[in-house]
């Protein structure tokens, strides 16, 4: 009997113990957003500027005591994570990064790729910060996308976000999670992420960055973005315009399903790019009764839609072949996942190897409904 007491008490001790370390939720500042930028100041010491974005609690609630949604802080420093360690001696509570949304990046950091390496690397190793937060790089310092004073009464970086997570009703930009960025620098060395240009009291995502080697090679549009999202299969929602009998058709994708077919004939690679969409008619105002439920239309739009996807991803590949040397659809990562015994023979020599890439792209478009009523 005694024995079994015992048991029970030192079972006891260990399950109603609390936890050594904890730490209350109202002593944490829950950081959302951090911007990182080169240092070009030379009276400050430091190769970083890094900026960093997190609620004012007591601006939340029903009766909140003060009006200010957010606080900014910043700080130069020789590393990044020194700054969140610097800056305790000008903040009540400590950085808690397991809730991190965005990280913005200056485009001027990319011209210093082993500054790059050493940062991916740092968030990378720690276990504090969340890999899934997604990657934005600035035009211009990513302290003035991070600083913008909204108009609405918001956080920026929840409002940056939840403008991330429209890439879901439109194929503008790619949003890329931080693990996503590193994988296509492990396979392909290349990715696109977002691109966010500060204005007065907002701020734009449009487009993309290019980016090779932790290096910016350039930027794409809004359109040549979604081209390339469509190569990727990373188009989820997207409205294609086409000109039609002197007016404009309006054709929403609902589904897009994207396979590349790589070959190699004669030492010549070759690799096709089948799109498939499916979707149906948001708008078509050629006043004519009945047309739009006729096949004889169906098949001449169609048609048109397939033409005007096709022009746009071949520009689109062109640009990433012959201007920027980039593989940002992700065909090394093809070849190195499906064609084993040719990646060994082309991946030591892909910067030749991709832009001389006979690449075919093959559309084929699907409209399933074009109206509720006749």
């Amino acid at each position: 009997m005694k024995r079994f007491l015992m048991i029970f008490l030192i079972f006891t001790m260990i399950f109603l113990s609390g936890c050594w370390d904890s730490i209350e939720i109202n002593e944490r500042n829950f950081v959302i957003l951090v911007g990182v930028d080169l240092n070009k100041d030379p009276d400050e010491e430091g190769r970083y500027v890094i900026t960093y974005v997190y609620p004012n609690i007591g601006a939340v609630g029903k009766n909140p005591s003060q009006k200010e949604a957010k606080f900014v802080k910043s700080t130069v420093a020789e590393t990044v994570f020194d700054g969140s360690r610097q800056l305790t001696t000008r903040i009540n509570n400590p950085f808690f990064f397991k809730h991190l949304k965005v990280i913005v990046i200056g485009e001027e950091l990319f011209k210093e790729p082993e500054m790059i390496k050493e940062f991916f690397d740092g968030i990378n190793r720690d276990p504090r910060i969340n890999t899934k937060a997604m990657v934005v790089v600035a035009q211009g310092t990513a302290k003035d996308v991070v600083s913008t004073k909204m108009e609405e009464l918001a956080v920026i970086g929840g409002y940056l976000n939840s403008m991330l997570q429209n890439d879901s009703v439109a194929a503008r930009f790619t949003s890329q999670t931080f693990s996503e960025v590193i994988k296509d620098f492990d396979f392909c060395g290349s990715t696109i992420v977002p691109r966010a240009v500060p204005k007065k009291n907002e701020f734009k995502l449009s487009g993309g960055a290019v980016l090779k080697d932790y290096r910016l090679v350039g930027w794409v549009g809004e359109k040549e973005n979604r081209a390339i999202a469509l190569a990727r299969n990373k188009v989820k929602s997207e409205i294609i315009d086409i000109p039609y009998n002197g007016t404009v058709v309006s054709y929403v994708i609902t589904n897009v399903v994207s396979k590349k077919q790589v070959s190699e004939t004669g030492g010549k690679i070759k690799v096709d790019l089948n799109i498939s969409t499916e979707g149906y008619i948001q708008q078509c105002p050629n006043g004519k009764k009945g047309d739009v439920f006729s096949q004889q239309f169906i098949d001449k739009v169609e048609e048109k839609i397939s033409e005007t996807i096709k022009k746009e991803v071949e520009n689109s590949v062109v640009k990433l072949q012959k201007k920027y040397n980039a593989d940002a659809i992700g065909i090394a990562e093809y070849i190195y996942k499906f064609k084993p015994n040719l990646w060994e023979k082309v991946n030591e020599d892909w910067d030749e190897v991709f832009p001389n890439l006979d690449i075919n792209v093959i559309v084929d478009t699907k409209i399933r409904r074009a109206g509720l009523t006749r």
